[in-house]
């Protein structure tokens, strides 16, 4: 009888990498024909997950066809188990594998689009939080440059060559048009959303790294200096202004 670890990681093997299973189908007492008991676990565990991918990717499926998603799906669980039991966590890699495969890859929107989706998914679960005003900075006076913001937890970001907000706005209104075409555009997009309730919105390529910086945890003066790299003609004080006014900003981090 093999240890328990063993046994194990060879039960988990056989259904989560779909390996060998001849070492553990005699294992499995307590009713008869234990290989087709084994392919039911199977065959649960990989619906599960398909079922969870293209429920999340829901646009991206009505973008390449339920054909082309269903099969990536399946590619993706095979070689992409969860590494984490928070199964809301599951798929993040998943615009980046979906992008690399052959009967995706000509589709260059196909990542940028995915990961919009991703993002509007997380953004829709949050919860706004109370928001600080400028006064709160007040008291850090010449130090204000070495503090740092804590955002609203639904913020993300993401830049793209391609105007994926004006394709995720056709998905989201049902919208589509009898023809489209999609050229190319760089976007800055700020993606937020509280209580269900999403939106996303393109910023000026400044104002776009300035709060993406701030939400990486950089402080007031780093996120400053990357954002006049950007764009050297950006009123920082005002780019700070309109943060703190849109209630984006929630706490604030100490230098």
């Amino acid at each position: 009888m093999p240890r328990l670890a063993e046994l194990q990681r060879k039960l988990r093997d056989a259904i989560v990498g779909g390996g060998e299973a001849s070492g553990v189908v005699p294992l499995l007492v307590g009713g008869a024909n234990p290989a087709e008991r084994l392919a039911i676990h199977r065959h649960h565990y990989e619906a599960s997950l398909v079922g969870t991918l293209i429920g999340k990717f829901a646009a991206t499926t009505w973008l390449i066809g339920s054909a082309l998603m269903d099969d990536a799906a399946k590619a993706f669980v095979s070689r992409h188990p969860p590494a984490a039991p928070c199964i809301a966590e599951y798929g993040g890699d998943f615009p980046r594998f979906l992008a690399e495969r052959a009967e995706t890859r000509s589709l260059g929107c196909i990542r940028d689009f995915a990961e919009l989706e991703w993002h509007l998914g997380h953004a829709a679960i949050a919860v706004d939080s109370p928001a600080i005003d400028l006064q709160a900075l007040a008291a850090y006076g010449d130090r204000v440059a070495d503090i740092g913001l804590v955002v609203q937890g639904g913020l993300r970001y993401l830049a793209s060559p391609w105007p994926v907000d004006d394709l995720m706005r056709l998905y989201l209104t049902e919208t589509a048009p009898d023809s489209f075409v999609l050229s190319a555009t760089d976007v800055w997009l700020e993606i937020g959303g509280s209580r269900g309730a999403i939106r996303f919105d393109r910023l000026d390529r400044g104002t776009f790294v300035f709060r993406r910086a701030l939400a990486e945890g950089h402080t007031l003066g780093v996120a400053g200096e990357q954002a006049l790299e950007a764009d050297e003609s950006l009123d920082v004080g005002a780019a700070l202004r309109s943060l703190i006014g849109k209630g984006l900003a929630i706490d604030i981090r100490s230098p």
